[in-house]
């Protein structure tokens, strides 16, 4: 599995090189789905102070997926290297 540093993923995500591969095929809808996710997780973590667990329970409400898929989303991005 790929594990890419969050803040990587940010900048590629706000410099359209995200959208420039997807257009291209290089990658799928998932890349998207996951950060958004992963970072919605986060936010909820830190400014509500919940725990990660129920932020995984309240994300798979959110974004209907199923925990697995959260989990998975949340191991796909690291903060730092």
């Amino acid at each position: 599995m790929l594990i890419m540093n969050i803040s990587k993923a940010n900048a590629l995500f706000d410099d359209g090189i995200f959208s420039e591969m997807f257009k291209a095929g290089f990658i799928t809808t998932k890349v998207f789905v996951y950060r958004e996710i992963y970072l919605w997780v986060q936010a909820q973590i830190k400014t509500r102070g919940i725990t990660k667990n129920q932020a995984v329970l309240e994300a798979e409400i959110k974004f209907r997926k199923d925990e697995r898929t959260i989990w998975r989303a949340l191991n796909s991005f690291r903060d730092s290297e």
